[in-house]
């Protein structure tokens, strides 16, 4: 599988006959009405289209689909195959052509998404966005690297950084374009798991919310989706 970073969303069912699922797949295809689509997570926004099946060539199926999917496709190098006429998802590696909008499709497999490992909306954070953490009376900088209404990935230096601490306040300064002035915000969150064993480290955070840090970082959120989604245009 080519789809490392989609490995914790996802659960390997089974590796079908390989000439097997490319005479299902065209069987659906070639139905009136056929619903087949391609999902996948663009800088972890969910983006879903038809997709349409043009031929098979030996082990691979040719594909078309919408341009944003392609886009999507061709940065993850993989793409999840959804129909109500199958069973389960199939997941394929996947090969992109952003000129001709095709997409090889190889190397199938039957697999269950996760849905509860995403329990909200979490976007990638473009850039170098850094906020400050507060461990006691310490505090040292991090950058933010994904979030959601749940929590946050941050990168920091070291581990000891942490000290013994399970809670922590994260200062984050947001910029909204409804906003003239940078919005401030202080959140305490509760240290879930480190992500990494290198350095720099990487660890999650889970949010302790008030009712205006969830309403302010779910702005930003979504000012953040919009953003994603009008580089798939």
């Amino acid at each position: 599988m080519k789809a490392v970073e989609f490995e914790d969303r996802l659960r390997l069912l089974e590796q079908p006959d390989q000439e097997m699922i490319l005479d299902k797949l065209s069987n659906i295809a070639a139905q009136p009405g056929s619903r087949l689509q391609f999902f996948n997570y663009y800088k972890e926004v969910p983006v879903l289209s038809k997709a349409e099946i043009l031929y098979a060539f030996g082990e691979t199926i040719v594909c078309k689909t919408s341009e944003p999917q392609v886009i999507a496709i061709k940065n993850s190098g993989y793409t999840i195959i959804r129909s109500p006429q199958m069973e389960h998802d199939l997941y394929a590696d996947a090969e992109a052509n952003t000129d001709t909008g095709e997409i090889v499709l190889s190397n199938f497999c039957y697999i269950e998404v996760l849905a509860n490992s995403r329990e909200s909306m979490r976007v990638k954070v473009g850039g170098l966005f850094r906020v400050v953490v507060e461990a006691g009376a310490d505090s040292f900088d991090a950058k933010l690297r994904d979030i959601s209404l749940g929590g946050a990935l941050l990168e920091f230096a070291s581990r000891e950084l942490l000290g013994k601490f399970s809670y922590f306040y994260i200062n984050f300064v947001f910029h909204l374009n409804n906003r003239p002035e940078p919005l401030e915000l202080r959140v305490m969150a509760r240290f879930l798991r480190f992500v990494n064993e290198g350095t720099p480290v990487k660890a999650i955070f889970l949010f302790e919310h008030d009712r205006r840090s969830e309403d302010q970082i779910g702005m930003f959120i979504a000012q953040r989706q919009a953003e994603i989604l009008g580089e798939l245009k």
